[in-house]
C-alpha cells in the first residue's frame, strides 16, 4: 500500500510503499523501525513527520563549511590560547 506524505517545510508530496501488516502494527503502536524494517531511514522519517530528505538535511544537518577555530587557526591571527595559562582557572 502507498502512504502519501507532505513535507511541512517545502510542501512536496511523496509516496512511501509499505506492507499492510506493518502498517497495522505501526497504527497499533509498534515503533516505525520495527513495523517497517525494510524502509530506509528517510522513508521512515517521512512516515513519522512528513519531512522530506532534502528539507531534513537543510533544517537539521550541521553545515560542513563552519569549523571551530582550532590551534592551527590561532597562528593566522597571532593568538596563542594557552599563553600564560598554567592553572585550571584560565
Amino acid at each position: 500500500m502507498e502512504i502519501r506524505t507532505t513535507c511541512p517545510f517545502c510542501g512536496r508530496t511523496s509516496f512511501v510503499t509499505v506492507d499492510p501488516v506493518g502498517f497495522d502494527a505501526y497504527r497499533a503502536g509498534a515503533l516505525v523501525q520495527d513495523a517497517f524494517p525494510r524502509l530506509s531511514a528517510d522513508e521512515r522519517e517521512m512516515l513519522i513527520s512528513g519531512i522530506c530528505p532534502k528539507c531534513w538535511d537543510a533544517q537539521f544537518s550541521e553545515p560542513e563549511d563552519e569549523e571551530e577555530p582550532w590551534e592551527e587557526d590561532w597562528d593566522e591571527v597571532g593568538f596563542d590560547p594557552y599563553e600564560g595559562c598554567y592553572t585550571w582557572d584560565c
